[in-house]
């Protein structure tokens, strides 16, 4: 499967990247998908664009030195 190519979030899980859940929950904070078909068509990932996004370091707390 080309990483280019468009996954569901169920495939997603089965390639042990994101659970099914957590890849809907995250579409909401900004991790990339794509709209397909009609409101019930689905939401499709593109691996590539969902595994780089998982690699953003997150920030750190208040106090706590970030490694460089």
């Amino acid at each position: 499967m080309s990483s280019a190519q468009l996954v569901t979030a169920q495939q997603l899980e089965a390639m042990g990247i994101l659970r099914k859940s957590t890849a809907y929950r995250m579409c909401k904070t900004g991790l990339p998908h794509y709209k397909v078909g009609t409101a019930k068509g689905g939401i499709r990932f593109r691996v590539d664009e969902v595994l780089s996004a998982l690699r953003v370091p997150v920030r750190s707390a208040v106090g706590e030195s970030v490694p460089q």
